[in-house]
């Protein structure tokens, strides 16, 4: 399953995968004591890429001014977003159940970290969250299966207020 993250962010990306690493193996430290879970954090000259047990994270490096500032413009017309970084995701199928959890206290860590727009697409590109000029705002407007996973008990692990919205 895919999803994006796209987010404002004035960090340089290299950085910024050390930070989403550091977030993974904060998230997963029981994980990683016990030997539930891997994290590993593999940066190349092309593109930053986080990877754990559940998903893997990458930015991509190469042609980076025009393909954030493709995403920048469609992130902003179509969603009133400003983000510069995007953020491809890919979970395991058969752990998505976990990884999403840890997904979403990752995006908390980053909703605390960084005051930046920010928004999160499934596969279809079907924006699940978004935060604008500070509100974190939550699509209200679910199919089941979105319901499924985006219950109040799931959310409440951003440790973020938020409202329900109509994206």
């Amino acid at each position: 399953m895919d999803f994006s993250l796209c987010i404002g962010s004035n960090l340089p990306k290299e950085e910024l995968g050390k930070l989403l690493y550091n977030m993974i193996s904060e998230v997963l430290f029981v994980e990683l004591i016990d030997y539930e879970a891997e994290a590993w954090n593999r940066s190349y000259t092309q593109r930053v890429s986080v990877d754990c047990t559940y998903f893997s994270m990458s930015i991509n490096l190469d042609d980076e001014d025009d393909y954030s500032e493709r995403y920048r413009k469609a992130n902003l017309e179509a969603y009133g977003v400003d983000t510069n970084v995007f953020i491809s995701i890919q979970f395991i199928t058969r752990t998505f159940d976990i990884g999403w959890l840890k997904l979403l206290e990752i995006i908390g860590k980053i909703l605390i970290m960084n005051d930046g727009d920010l928004i999160l697409e499934d596969d279809s590109t079907y924006p699940l969250l978004k935060r604008i000029k500070g509100s974190l705002l939550i699509n209200s407007n679910l199919d089941e299966y979105r319901t499924w996973y985006m219950t109040k008990e799931n959310l409440a692990l951003l440790n973020h207020p938020y409202e329900e919205d109509f994206l």
